[in-house]
């Protein structure tokens, strides 16, 4: 082979290459984010920490929460259930020096799992993780910006010839508070795009996902939270997903109380079911909100942890159902994916999904339905939507009382049905709660008196609210002569109509479609 060939041939193989560099370059956000698919964040491994104690051998900080140390099987067997990405969090702290210097061989260990996530093609996210809890440097505020910079300079140099599967996310779990304030955030967040996208190689246009205060679904749709500029806008919105709390993560071992401003003490119930009309409705409604704020104006979300305890008194089935619906609204939505958190390790934590060292789940059934997802076998939610100026829910709470959950729309009216088991109607009491804007209780009361009677021998009652600030919920409870009254219907309607989800289709059509 001749110089001139050799010449010739270098020449077209640089062509294709440019040509394929060009096509990656000329994915969207958009793009990218729905190519992700469906995620596994693998949780209680490289971000472990320790503030009292030194960690110098990695394996110490990887096992440190009693998981094994991680092998490439995992990725192997999670992408036949159709994962195609990873959600590699990773602590940094035990291994850098003052300065934000990052030890080599734990640059190494961290680059070896990446490794083999994209030699799966797969997708890998990788992040600042528990470097901002517990005290831990990350919290400083803006004393901390300064090593944060270093720090992303250095995954940023070290990763820059990486192609596009793999995704940057700027910091985790960072609480909001008078340090970090929506412009702290701002200033990290554009620090990080700065210094990701003048580091070159494939970071000039690298996904890279912003951090939220606490990843708080509120304070990150808030209006307060500001977007940084980026040059190649090419940016998603990171948010956690652990919506009802009572459900998702609270314990029934340890269940939350709180303390009214007349000092008592009331003890809550954490929740063992989900899946009535209003626990449909409410994830509906959050998904509704994070695509009016973001995906709607250009901006795709990512929603990096999602899960429910696994070691409580939570009903499985009642897990299954909660994960195979979020993950179905996830692969319905054009520009969100989510990431199921897996911590693995039944005797040191919860929210235990992936047994990571038989390498098979601990329950075969919630495999089974990502795999069902993964190959289009399942119902898209969005296929129920439909416009209404009326709500309607029939579900009764254990105290008897029904809710909606309305959001920020616009509320006109409250109507509501209830069977009256006396003649004596005014020995029975409702009351119509809400709160406005600013968090304070709006109260409403009536006697059975006021009730229109219908055909059937119940009796309806109407109520034009259209002066009211109702906000987030619309509550009908029975306030007295608990035991002479069933509640049967709410209905709430609105000043417009809004996107509504169809639960009672849908529900039918999901038990003839299992």
């Amino acid at each position: 082979m001749n110089n001139l060939t050799i010449i010739l041939i270098a020449i077209f193989l640089s062509s294709l290459l440019l040509t394929y560099l060009s096509l990656i370059t000329k994915k969207t956000a958009f793009q990218i984010v729905n190519e992700m698919d469906f995620g596994w964040t693998m949780a209680n491994a490289f971000e472990n920490y320790d503030s009292n104690i030194k960690i110098d051998n990695p394996n110490d900080q990887i096992t440190l929460w009693g998981n094994p140390v991680p092998t490439k099987e995992i990725f192997i067997k999670l992408k036949k259930y159709g994962f195609k990405t990873i959600r590699f969090p990773v602590t940094w702290m035990h291994f850098m020096d003052e300065s934000g210097k990052v030890d080599s061989l734990w640059m190494s260990r961290v680059k070896q799992i990446v490794d083999w996530i994209m030699n799966y093609n797969m997708n890998c996210i990788l992040n600042v993780h528990h470097d901002g809890v517990s005290n831990n440097w990350l919290t400083k505020g803006e004393t901390a910006k300064k090593k944060f910079i270093f720090l992303w300079q250095q995954i940023a140099e070290e990763f820059k010839a990486y192609d596009e599967h793999l995704i940057f996310e700027c910091m985790n779990d960072i609480v909001y508070s008078g340090d970090y304030n929506h412009t702290l955030l701002f200033l990290f967040n554009q620090g990080f795009v700065d210094i990701v996208r003048s580091s070159g190689g494939y970071n000039k246009d690298r996904l890279l996902i912003l951090s939220g205060a606490n990843k708080d679904i509120d304070l990150v749709c808030s209006k307060d939270f500001k977007i940084p500029k980026d040059p190649s806008n090419k940016i998603a919105i990171s948010i956690h997903y652990y919506i009802p709390v009572y459900f998702n993560v609270e314990k029934d071992d340890d269940p939350w109380y709180y303390i009214d401003e007349n000092g008592i003490k009331y003890i809550t119930t954490p929740m063992t079911k989900w899946g009535n009309k209003n626990d449909y409705n409410e994830m509906f409604s959050i998904f509704e909100k994070l695509k009016e704020t973001f995906i709607d104006k250009g901006i795709p979300v990512v929603i990096t942890e999602i899960g429910v305890l696994t070691e409580q008194a939570k009903e499985i089935e009642s897990i299954r159902e909660y994960l195979f619906f979020a993950f179905s609204m996830s692969a319905s939505y054009k520009g969100l994916m989510t990431c199921l958190l897996d911590k693995s390790n039944r005797e040191t934590g919860d929210m235990n999904y992936f047994d990571r060292i038989n390498y098979k789940w601990f329950d075969e059934k919630l495999g089974q339905n990502f795999k069902n997802i993964y190959r289009g076998n399942f119902i898209k939610p969005t296929d129920y939507y439909f416009s209404s100026n009326k709500e309607t829910v029939t579900d009764l709470s254990t105290g008897g009382s029904i809710n909606i959950k309305i959001g920020k729309k616009k509320v006109l009216k409250v109507i509501f049905n209830a069977e009256i088991l006396t003649n004596q109607l005014w020995s029975v009491g409702f009351g119509v709660t809400s709160r406005d804007k600013s968090g304070a209780g709006i109260y409403i009361r009536t006697s059975g008196s006021s009730g229109k009677r219908q055909y059937d021998g119940s009796y309806s009652f109407t109520f034009d609210v259209s002066d009211q600030d109702f906000n987030e919920i619309v509550d009908i409870q029975k306030w007295w002569g608990n035991d002479l009254a069933i509640i049967n219907f709410l209905t709430v309607e609105f000043n417009q109509s809004y996107t509504v989800f169809n639960y009672d289709a849908f529900k039918s059509d999901l038990s003839l479609f299992k």
